[in-house]
């Protein structure tokens, strides 16, 4: 069984941590500064910062089993609640929204790179 310690807690949440701040720097303010600050495509920060945070909250839930599916459903409806607002402000279109999902996917699949290495089987 693969036992995590709270230094590797650590080290997943600074690894994810830098994979977002780095990908939202380049897919994020490095477009805002060529094309301006209104722009619509570039990625979605608050997606992004979400996922990590909602991801940092996983390693308290992940203690109590019978919470995963109550903290799965929730941690959905408040990446659609955020998407929904930043697309009604028009702040993001589609694209943004889907480069912060992929930027925060990203981060935390490279952080739990090898918990998923050991599941994946052909």
């Amino acid at each position: 069984m693969f036992h995590r310690t709270n230094t590797y807690h650590l080290r997943e949440l600074v690894t994810a941590a830098l994979i977002t701040y780095v990908g939202l720097l380049v897919f994020k303010f490095i477009p805002m500064s060529i094309f301006g600050r209104d722009i619509l495509f570039d990625a979605s920060g608050h997606i992004a910062i979400a996922m990590f945070v909602l991801y940092a909250l996983w390693f308290f839930i992940d203690q109590n089993k019978s919470w995963h599916t109550p903290y799965y459903i929730f941690c959905a409806v408040v990446l659609c609640i955020i998407s929904f607002q930043r697309l009604l402000d028009q702040e993001h279109n589609d694209v943004g929204l889907l480069l912060g999902f992929l930027l925060g996917a990203i981060a935390i699949g490279s952080a739990e790179w090898p918990r998923i290495r050991k599941n994946i089987s052909y």
